[in-house]
């Protein structure tokens, strides 16, 4: 399971996660309430302390925490990315559309990670009710998992990650694989040499649509200016291909990354804004007085 760590310059929003369907939960009291304190609640852990037995389609139980309204709308990348799609799945399509794509490809319904956010302030701890944040399915060794933005943008895509992995006896041609990648992704991608086994490339589109390519994978952090390679960047899709150790005219492994990091900064902003407007809205109307 992953956590999600959304990071501003002056506080950090922490997350905890459900995962459905589950894998090992607590299995007794003492451990629910230590996986509850944590965002996980399992359908066992939600009986024995009493929450009820939620139906997983239905989503998690109640955990407390603050609904976030839906008051950002997506804004499409620009085009020379927007267009750009991984079996199909793009950005800014719906959890609704996304789930359907991958359950499609994979064959199966997707796994659904749901999370909530948190953060102090003023020596409070808001926290969020628990949403569906990270969709992952499975075929053969072709794996994907898809980003679904928290409620103050709906629930839309904002990260797509797929990584594909061969045998070494049953591998695609470099040659081939990189003919169809740059056709369809408008890249060009360096051939293997005997002193690197591997082959990146990242398209970085700004507001303006203009495109900058450079010859290396991304490491960006959507919340961090510091991993920036590119100014004013604000989406971007990473391919990486390693070859076949021995065999550098056959593939191992292929990556591909498309993330929209201004939708990302938007819902990180907002989500603070909303947490602190429940702890000003809540101290405001709070009238204890304590006996003397």
């Amino acid at each position: 399971m992953r956590n999600t760590i959304l990071v501003s310059s002056f506080l950090t929003i922490l997350s905890g996660i459900l995962l459905v369907p589950t894998n090992a939960q607590a299995d007794d009291t003492v451990n629910c309430i230590l996986a509850q304190s944590q965002g996980s609640v399992s359908p066992r852990c939600a009986k024995l302390l009493g929450l009820g037995n939620p139906d997983e389609k239905q989503g998690p139980a109640d955990n407390g925490g603050i609904h976030l309204k839906s008051t950002l709308h997506y804004q499409s990348a620009p085009e020379t990315i927007a267009k750009d799609n991984i079996v199909g799945l793009s950005l800014g399509m719906s959890m609704a559309d996304a789930v359907n794509v991958m359950k499609n490809y994979c064959k199966d319904d997707p796994r659904i990670t749901y999370t909530f956010l948190s953060m102090n302030y003023k020596g409070v701890s808001p926290k969020t009710q628990l949403y569906p944040h990270i969709l992952e399915c499975r075929l053969g060794s072709d794996n994907l998992r898809v980003d679904i933005s928290p409620p103050v943008m709906g629930s839309v895509v904002t990260e797509i990650n797929r990584d594909v992995f061969f045998p070494a006896d049953a591998s695609p041609r470099f040659s081939e694989l990189k003919a169809d990648i740059d056709k369809k992704y408008g890249v060009n991608l360096l051939p293997f040499t005997e002193m690197k086994s591997s082959s990146e490339a990242t398209l970085y589109a700004d507001a303006s649509g203009v495109i900058t390519t450079i010859p290396s994978r991304s490491y960006i952090r959507a919340l961090s200016e510091q991993t920036y390679n590119v100014p004013g960047e604000i989406a971007y899709l990473t391919i990486a291909i390693n070859s076949v150790n021995g065999n550098p005219s056959n593939v191992s492994n292929i990556s591909l990354k498309l993330e929209d990091l201004r939708a990302k900064r938007d819902i990180n902003h907002e989500v603070i804004k909303q947490l602190k407007a429940s702890v000003d809205s809540k101290l405001e109307n709070n009238n204890i007085k304590p006996a003397l």
